[in-house]
């Protein structure tokens, strides 16, 4: 009987599950990453509008406050 031993070679590399695993995790980083930022535009956009209505709202009985609303209404996000 014959054999035939070949020796094969080792690799230090990490398994291919894993690397594909960190891959995905990337993406999905990525993509959460993306979807909150325009989940903020939507926010942004929507407290901008809702800012406006109640400055139109308050404008006959409280124009002061009707004024500071219109001006919130064009700053950024509080920090």
């Amino acid at each position: 009987m014959n054999t035939a031993v070949t020796s094969l070679p080792i690799s230090l590399a990490a398994p291919a599950g894993a690397s594909t695993g960190a891959g995905l995790r990337r993406q999905f980083s990525r993509a959460g990453a993306a979807i909150w930022r325009a989940l903020e535009v939507i926010g942004r956009g929507r407290a901008h509008r809702s800012l406006l209505d109640l400055a139109d709202q308050y404008e006959a009985l409280q124009p002061a406050l009707a004024k500071e609303l219109r001006a919130a209404s064009l700053q950024g996000p509080m920090a």
